[in-house]
Parts: C-alpha cells; sequence; structure tokens
C-alpha cells in the first residue's frame, strides 16, 4: 500500500494478523456470505505476523473452503520492497480483487483520495471494502470516506483498521466517537468491532452499508443543531469494547 502523504513521500503498512483473524470473525458469522469483489484502499502488501501465523491461515482456508496456498517469504526489515502483495491471498480465498492507490501503484485503479471521485464504473460494485493502513494518512478524511462509501455496493461490507493513539503514523488518530457517528449518520449497521487497548492502539470495525444514499460526512455538534439530513434512524450502536 503507498498512500499520499505530500511531496511525494509515502507511508507503507500491510495486512497482518489482527486483520486475519476479523476476516475470519467475519466470514464465520456468516457477514461474508456471497460476498465475491473486494477492494482495498491503498494496494496492500502481507506483514510477516500474517504470513507467520500458520494455524490462523490454516483455519482461515477452511473457513473460505479453499486449498492453501504459499503466500511468500516473510521480509524481515524490508518490508516495502520485499513483503508479497496482497492480489494472491485474495484470490486464493475466492475473491475478484481490485485496490485503488495514487498514481495506479501495483497495478491498483489510479485514484486521488483527497481530491478524486469514484469511475461511475465502480459505483456500488464491492461486497467488501478494506481499509487497512491508508485513510490516516490522508488529509481530506471526508472525501476518503465518501469514496469508500461509494464504492460499497448495497449489502456490502466496509473494515477499518486504523490507528487510536500512535504519536508518529499518518495524519490522523480517530475515536469510537467517529466511527459512532459516522455509523449513525450514515444509516450503517455495525457487524464487527474491536476497540483499542494499552496492547493494540488500532480500532477495527465492520459495518454494513444497508441504504442506497449519498454519504453523510460525520458532523459534530449538539442534537439540537443538527441539520435533519443528519438525523437518520437511529438503531443500537453496540457497546465501544472488544467482543467476545
Amino acid at each position: 500500500m503507498l498512500p499520499f502523504l505530500g511531496d511525494g513521500i509515502v507511508g507503507i503498512m500491510g495486512l497482518g494478523l489482527q486483520f486475519l483473524n476479523d476476516l475470519a470473525a467475519l466470514k464465520q458469522m456468516g457477514a461474508l456470505e456471497g460476498a465475491r469483489r473486494v477492494i482495498e484502499i491503498g494496494s496492500q502488501q502481507l506483514a510477516d505476523n500474517l504470513l507467520e501465523a500458520s494455524d490462523a491461515l490454516d483455519r482461515l482456508y477452511q473457513l473460505f473452503g479453499r486449498s492453501r496456498i504459499a503466500l511468500g517469504a516473510p521480509s524481515g526489515s524490508n518490508f516495502a520492497k520485499a513483503a508479497p502483495p496482497s492480489r494472491q491471498f485474495w484470490v486464493s480465498l475466492g475473491f475478484d480483487y481490485a485496490a485503488v492507490d495514487l498514481g495506479g501503484h501495483r497495478d491498483s485503479v489510479a485514484l486521488d483520495l483527497n481530491n478524486d471521485e469514484v469511475p461511475t464504473a465502480l459505483i456500488g460494485q464491492f461486497d467488501l471494502v478494506v481499509n487497512s493502513g491508508t485513510s490516516e494518512h490522508i488529509a481530506n478524511q471526508a472525501q476518503t470516506f465518501r469514496i469508500i462509501h461509494d464504492l460499497t455496493k448495497l449489502g456490502g461490507l466496509m473494515y477499518h483498521e486504523v490507528p487510536a493513539g500512535s504519536w508518529d503514523h499518518g495524519l490522523f488518530n480517530y475515536t469510537p466517537k467517529f466511527f459512532l457517528l459516522l455509523h449513525k449518520q450514515n444509516d450503517y449497521q455495525q457487524i464487527h468491532l474491536r476497540e483499542r487497548n494499552d496492547q493494540d492502539m488500532t480500532i477495527r470495525i465492520a459495518l454494513r452499508k444497508r441504504v442506497l444514499r449519498p454519504f453523510v460526512t460525520p458532523l459534530d455538534v449538539p442534537p439540537e443543531l443538527m441539520p435533519r439530513k443528519y438525523r437518520q434512524p437511529w438503531r443500537t450502536f453496540r457497546r465501544l469494547a472488544r467482543l467476545p
């Protein structure tokens, strides 16, 4: 994954063990039933802790009813140049794979998440949209989450794995309240949640798009000042803590 940071600087992240476990949980609970098309926000690589998680990989492939393949060797400290791209991981699980990234990096759809709109041919086309280590690098948060919304088909999932306490990674750290308002004001359904703790400074959440409507940028104002278009039907948002 190569998100735009400005002045030609880029940041590197990847799909790791936490994501692997979340994907297995989503599959086991039936949230990915019938899902065939996945798109990554930022073309990803596979982290060492995913490649080394033999038991977790065996379990994941069993859940998907697929034969496990060799995904490549751990890259050590040379992640950017040596870590395997994620495409073969997704294809081996039975997904049609795509990614959006700045300048079409690693054979992706060229898209500037700060400024561009989703190409018409891609609107509402994906069962699973994965934002794992990208959105925090983008200055225009409203446009980034609008792109994620627009890529997702009705009934599709948006998965976010984002920092919630990093000192020096990216431009933004996220709060549970951000995702509460994102969920409520766009009438998403919360499917899966892991909140940060002292050992894991990330928020990982999966939301389902259940109505066809334009994206609403989260607005954080007192209820009496909230414009009508933000007052979506309230559906319970599970307690912001790690689920069993």
